[in-house]
């Protein structure tokens, strides 16, 4: 979809007011100098947690590192770290993806959301290699184009968030074909973040869901616009 520059500024005033209770903890990659760092927690609300402490309930995140485009994926591992996992041999690469299924089936009845079992799915980088694919993936196509897959079939209609760098949240919908155009007016870093419930019932670890909570995301960083400024909202007109 398609919005002016004053629309998305709009839009990304007004959606941490709509959507902050929304929101739930999910998996992100930021590459620094050091290389990939992997955090838990939402980028939007400034939380990531740490160990000892929540980030411990991730356990087993797999992650792999592209070195360069065109060569495969390899696996790489995920050191726990006080406030993130850092991701070895990541270090000026091209691609990073990270899985984490192994958490355990909870009983999310008293949210109103049943048995559920939660996925976690990110990547930083772009990428064409299908045998890297994710459940919940998505492929960046332009600077502001993107389609989001799951299972390996376009996601229609899947609300995607978009965290620009001052944590303003901007909310898109993809189309049939599982695709959404973006606003990125500032330059910095972006995180989209897609949550896409599969209602289909099934068993972990000898434990019944009735939906799997698949959570992805996608860290890029943009180079141009205008510097992000203070997450604050615009003025109005007479102030």
């Amino acid at each position: 979809m398609r919005t002016s520059l004053k629309t998305a500024l709009f839009t990304l005033a007004v959606a941490p007011f709509i959507t902050g209770a929304a929101q739930a903890h999910y998996l992100w990659i930021e590459q620094t100098n050091a290389g990939a760092q992997l955090f838990f927690g939402e980028v939007q609300e400034g939380v990531r947690e740490k160990s000892p402490g929540k980030l411990d309930n991730i356990k087993a995140p797999a992650a792999a590192v592209q070195k360069a485009r065109g060569q495969a994926f390899a696996p790489a591992e995920a050191v726990r770290k006080p406030q993130s996992f850092a991701i070895a041999d990541s270090k000026g690469v091209a691609a990073v993806t990270v899985v984490e299924e192994s958490l355990e089936v909870k009983d999310l009845t008293r949210h109103g959301l049943g048995f559920a079992k939660s996925n976690y799915y990110a990547r930083t980088g772009k990428t064409a290699d299908a045998n890297a694919a994710m459940a919940l993936d998505v492929q960046q196509q332009a600077p502001s184009r993107f389609t989001v897959t799951y299972r390996g079939q376009p996601l229609a209609n899947a609300k995607l968030e978009v965290i620009a760098p001052n944590t303003w949240v901007q909310e898109h919908k993809t189309d049939a074909k599982g695709t959404v155009e973006i606003n990125t007016p500032w330059r910095g870093q972006y995180v989209l973040h897609v949550l896409h419930v599969d209602a289909t019932p099934g068993e972990y670890q000898g434990k019944k869901y009735e939906s799997l909570r698949n959570h992805l995301t996608y860290t890029f960083v943009n180079p141009k616009g205008a510097g992000p400024g203070p997450a604050t909202p615009p003025r109005q007109a007479g102030e």
